[in-house]
């Protein structure tokens, strides 16, 4: 789970930085980008985290749902299913089988299955986050304009 969040986190953070200094690159006379701008880099840079970690959390889904269907199934059918995993495998061994099976049965964009909702709950939250935080951030320079040239995290 913080595997998920440290990729998704940084996946956002790079996109929505990088997509700024571009946008003030392609507008140079602009000391504030308008609100729209901020809202569409922040929808783009919100979508990078489902993008980066959707082939992962596709494997994991599919590993958690072979357990529960072998542990369940176990019992109920007397051993007619079979598991899809081999006692004695390391998760890293699982993870490769399901990894390789997927590429093999359903190629590329199985590991991309489901990402039009993600990106459809995700993306539009963070517009609104990302919006919002640079105009709070404005307003935090604008209230006490040393903060910022004393910290030595400044760009």
């Amino acid at each position: 789970m913080w595997t998920h969040i440290f990729l998704w986190q940084g996946a956002n953070f790079t996109a929505y930085q990088e997509l700024k200094k571009l946008l003030y690159q392609w507008q140079p006379t602009t000391s504030e980008l308008p609100s729209y701008q901020l809202m569409t880099i922040g929808l783009i840079s919100g979508a990078m985290g489902p993008f980066t970690n959707a082939p992962v959390d596709t494997i994991k889904t599919r590993m958690d749902f072979s357990l529960e269907f072998t542990f369940f199934t176990a019992h109920i059918y007397s051993g007619l299913q079979k598991a899809t995993f081999e006692p004695g495998q390391t998760a890293l061994q699982r993870v490769l089988n399901i990894a390789s099976d997927m590429w093999k049965n359903e190629g590329f964009t199985s590991f991309y299955k489901g990402i039009t909702p993600r990106v459809l709950r995700v993306a539009p939250g963070q517009a609104i986050v990302f919006a919002v935080y640079e105009r709070v951030s404005e307003i935090i320079e604008r209230i006490s304009p040393t903060l910022r040239e004393d910290d030595g995290y400044s760009e």
